[in-house]
C-alpha cells in the first residue's frame, strides 16, 4: 500500500492530520455531486486514472456498476448524518479494487464539499472471500463425510453434527444440540473416565484419540474410534473442538475373533496351551497359600484310532471327548487342550490329593459310554497324571510334575491315574537335557556296555543263564547304572535303537558263553514297551540271531506283564512268531501289574520271573510268602520255569528251595559284570 502523497491544490490544503483515519492511501475533496476539487498526488498512482481529464466525472465513473446503487444510498446517508464509512468496489485502470472509504461533509448546501479518505483493502476482501469459500467447502465436506463428525464448544457442548454421526448413533439431529459430548460417549469406561480427554478439553493437549464403547438409541453396543483436534482461537472461551467418530465395531469384533483364535483350539473350542498356562499362573497367584490341582491326561491308544479310522474320526473323537470332559467337571474347573490328544484340567481349591483323585475318577467314568465313530462304537480310556502346587511354584513346573505322573501312569499300563511322587518321578533339568544329547551319541561313540548277572538253578546253584543289563560308560561321569538314563531313553524314544543294540550285543556275547558249555547258558534280554509298540519285533529278533549265529533256544525275551495286559493283536502275533523260532518268552515282574492269570494262556510264556518286592520280605511277611508259594505252585502245574529275583540271603534261598522254585538270581550268586568277569565267575 502507498503512503498519503502531496496535495495538489493550494487553497484549503489537505493534510493527513485532518483525515478521519490516518492509514489512508489517498485523500480527496469532492462535492456532493461527485466533482473532484482536489486530491493527494498519489490518487492517479493508486487508481491509475488521469485526474485532470476526468475531474468533472471521476466520482461517477469510478464506482463499480454493481455498487452504484450502494453509492447513492451512502450519499443520502452522508447528507443525513454528515459522516459515512463503507467498503466499495471501484474501477482502477486495469482491475477492480476494493476501497475502505470514509467521508465527512465539510460545508452545507446542495453542492457541499466532502472530505474523503480511502484505503486499498482489496487483499483483505479477497482473503475474506476465500475464507468464506473454504468454510462453505468445509461444510459440504463435513455434512457429506462418511465418518461421523461433530463440532464442540470448549466445554464439550455439541454445536454441530453431520448425517453420518446421526445415522451411527440413532439420535435425531435436534437432540444433539441439547447434549454434551459426555452425554453420548461419557461414563467411567468412556470419555468421563479418560484422563487424556480431560487434558485435551482443558487445553493442555491439542489432539485426542481413543476407542470408546457406547450404546445407540435402539440399545445396540457400538465401538467407536474418536479422534479430536482443537481449532485455534484467540481465547479459551471461543475455542472449538473438531471431533471425528468412526464405527469400528466390525474391526473390533474381528480383532476379538483373532484374539479368541489365538487363545483357543479350533477343533474343540477349548483353551489352548498358551491360555492354559496363563490361567494356571493366575490361579496360583490368586490363591496364594492355597493348593491348586492339575490333571494332565491323554487318550490311550489314540494313534491306533487315527491310523485305523482316519484323522477325521480322530478329530471327531477329540470333539466328543472335550464335550464329555466339560460336563464331568465342576463349574469352576478349567480344561484346555495342550497337544494332539493331551488335555489339562486345573482345579482350584482342592484340599488334598484325594480330591484330585476323585476328579480323575469322574473323568474316567465319563468315558464309559462308547463313542460313535465312523458308524461304529468305540470305548476309549484315559491315562491321567496329577500334581498339586502352591504359589510361588511356577505354572510350567507344576505342569511338568503332572506330566511326569502321566508318563508313569502310561508306563504302568495306562487307563489309570498317578499322582506326582518326588521319590519316583524325576523332573528333567538342563543337565538332563545335556545328558540326553550325549546319550544320543553314545552308541556311535561305543560308550554303551552290557553287563551280565547269572541266573542259577537253585537245586545245584549251577549257572543256567544270564540276564543282560545295560550300562553307560560315560566319558566324564564314569559307569552309569540304568536308573540314570533308561527313563530318559524311554521318554525320548532312544530306547528303541538302544534296545535293539543290546539284543544284538547280547546274542553275540551269548555265542561266546556257549563255547565249551554243553548245553550253553541262555541269555535273557529285556524288551521295553516302546520296542514292542512298533511292528517288526520278530524280524529284529530273527536278524540278531542270524547275525550272531546264536541258537534260538539260548535267547530269552523278557516282557513285563503290564505290556502284555495291553498288547495289540499285532504284538500277540509277533510274540507267537518269536516263540515259534524257539526263543523263550519270560514274563518279568510277575505280580506287580495286577494282571489276570489268563496272560499265561494267551501268550507263549515259558518262564515266570517273581519280582524282588515279593522275595525280599519272605522271612517276615506271611502274605508275600503265600503269594510266592502260589506262583511257584502255578508254574509247577503249568510246566513253567520259575525265577526268583533279588535273592540276597541264604535264608531267602532256603525258603525258595523249599517252595520248589527252580531258578533264582541276585547278589547272593553274583553281581552284574562285564563279559570276561561274568565268564570267570561262572567257571
Amino acid at each position: 500500500m502507498s503512503a498519503p502523497g502531496r496535495v495538489v491544490s493550494a487553497p484549503g490544503q489537505l493534510a493527513a492530520s485532518n483525515l478521519p483515519h490516518t492509514e489512508a492511501d489517498f485523500v480527496a475533496r469532492i462535492t456532493l455531486s461527485g466533482r473532484l476539487l482536489d486530491a493527494s498526488a498519489n490518487v492517479a498512482e493508486v487508481l491509475g486514472w488521469d485526474l485532470a481529464a476526468a475531474a468533472d466525472s471521476l466520482c461517477a465513473a469510478i464506482p463499480h456498476e454493481d455498487d452504484r446503487a450502494t453509492m447513492a444510498s451512502l450519499g443520502a446517508q452522508l447528507v443525513r448524518t454528515g459522516r459515512v464509512r463503507a467498503t466499495v468496489r471501484v474501477h482502477a485502470a486495469e482491475q477492480m479494487m476494493w476501497l475502505d472509504v470514509a467521508a465527512r461533509q465539510l460545508t452545507d448546501g446542495p453542492d457541499a464539499e466532502v472530505y474523503v479518505s480511502a484505503r486499498d483493502v482489496s487483499d483483505d476482501v479477497l482473503a475474506m472471500h476465500h475464507l468464506s469459500a473454504a468454510e462453505q467447502q468445509w461444510r459440504v465436506a463435513f455434512e457429506n463425510s462418511p465418518i461421523g463428525g461433530a463440532l464442540l464448544a470448549s466445554d464439550g457442548s455439541i454445536v454441530l453434527t453431520n448425517d453420518a454421526l446421526v445415522a451411527m448413533l440413532g439420535h435425531p439431529r435436534h437432540d444433539f444440540v441439547h447434549l454434551n459430548i459426555l452425554d453420548v460417549f461419557g461414563g467411567e469406561s468412556g470419555l468421563g473416565g479418560d484422563a487424556r480427554w480431560r487434558e485435551f478439553t482443558y487445553g493442555r493437549s491439542v489432539h485426542y484419540a481413543g476407542d470408546i464403547r457406547c450404546t445407540t438409541l435402539d440399545g445396540h453396543t457400538v465401538w467407536c474410534r474418536l479422534t479430536a483436534a482443537a481449532v485455534p482461537a484467540s481465547d479459551t472461551s471461543s475455542r472449538r473442538l473438531m471431533l471425528q467418530v468412526q464405527d469400528i465395531t466390525d474391526r473390533r469384533d474381528a480383532e476379538l475373533q483373532l484374539a479368541d483364535r489365538a487363545l483357543h483350539d479350533s477343533l474343540t473350542s477349548l483353551p489352548n496351551r498358551f491360555f492354559t498356562r496363563q490361567w494356571l499362573t493366575s490361579a496360583l497367584e490368586e490363591h496364594a497359600g492355597q493348593p491348586v490341582g492339575v490333571l494332565y491326561f491323554d487318550v490311550d491308544r489314540f494313534k491306533l484310532i487315527n491310523d485305523s479310522l482316519g484323522h477325521a474320526a480322530g478329530d471327531e473323537l477329540l470333539g466328543q471327548l472335550a464335550a464329555r470332559v466339560r460336563q464331568a467337571l465342576r463349574p469352576d474347573d478349567f480344561v484346555g487342550r495342550v497337544g494332539g490328544d493331551e488335555f489339562v484340567v486345573i482345579a482350584e481349591g482342592v484340599a488334598a490329593e484325594g480330591d484330585l483323585l476323585h476328579l480323575a475318577a469322574r473323568l474316567t467314568a465319563s468315558m464309559e459310554d462308547p463313542f460313535i465313530l465312523a458308524g461304529h462304537q468305540h470305548v476309549v480310556t484315559l491315562s491321567l497324571g496329577g500334581a498339586i502346587g502352591v504359589h510361588p511354584e511356577p505354572a510350567d513346573h507344576l505342569l511338568v510334575r503332572a506330566d511326569m505322573a502321566l508318563l508313569r501312569a502310561k508306563r504302568l499300563g495306562r487307563s489309570r491315574c498317578e499322582l506326582f511322587d518326588d521319590a519316583v518321578d524325576k523332573i528333567a533339568t538342563a543337565v538332563d537335557l545335556q545328558l540326553e544329547d550325549e546319550l544320543r551319541q553314545s552308541v556311535a561313540a561305543n560308550e554303551l556296555r552290557v553287563h551280565y548277572q547269572p541266573i542259577v538253578r537253585l537245586d545245584d546253584l549251577s549257572v543256567a543263564g544270564y540276564e543282560s543289563l545295560l550300562r553307560w560308560q560315560h566319558p566324564e561321569q564314569g559307569l552309569l547304572p540304568p536308573d540314570r538314563f533308561l527313563d530318559m531313553a524311554e521318554v525320548s524314544g532312544l530306547i528303541r535303537p538302544i534296545g535293539w543294540w543290546v539284543l544284538s550285543r547280547a546274542c553275540r556275547d551269548a555265542k561266546e558263553f556257549a563255547t565249551g558249555w554243553a548245553p550253553g547258558p541262555w541269555v535273557s534280554v529285556n524288551a521295553s514297551p516302546s520296542q514292542l509298540a512298533r511292528p517288526g519285533v520278530a524280524s529284529m529278533v530273527r536278524r540278531a540271531l542270524t547275525t550272531s549265529g546264536l541258537a534260538p533256544q539260548l535267547l530269552h525275551l523278557e516282557v513285563t506283564e503290564t505290556v502284555l495286559m495291553h498288547a495289540s493283536p499285532a504284538l500277540i502275533r509277533e510274540l507267537h512268531e518269536v516263540s515259534a523260532m524257539g526263543v523263550g518268552i519270560a514274563l518279568d515282574d510277575f505280580g506287580t501289574g495286577y494282571s489276570s492269570l489268563s496272560l499265561l494262556r494267551q501268550f507263549p510264556v515259558n518262564t515266570v520271573k517273581i519280582d524282588q518286592s515279593f522275595v525280599a520280605p519272605l522271612s517276615t511277611d506271611r502274605s508275600a510268602l503265600a503269594i510266592v508259594r502260589a506262583v511257584v505252585g502255578m508254574c509247577q502245574d503249568l510246566g513253567l520255569t520259575s525265577v526268583a529275583e533279588g535273592i540276597e540271603t541264604d535264608e531267602q534261598l532256603a525258603v525258595l528251595t523249599d517252595l520248589g522254585c527252580t531258578h533264582g538270581q541276585g547278589f547272593l550268586f553274583g553281581r552284574p559284570a562285564a563279559l570276561p568277569d561274568a565268564l570267570r565267575a561262572s567257571a
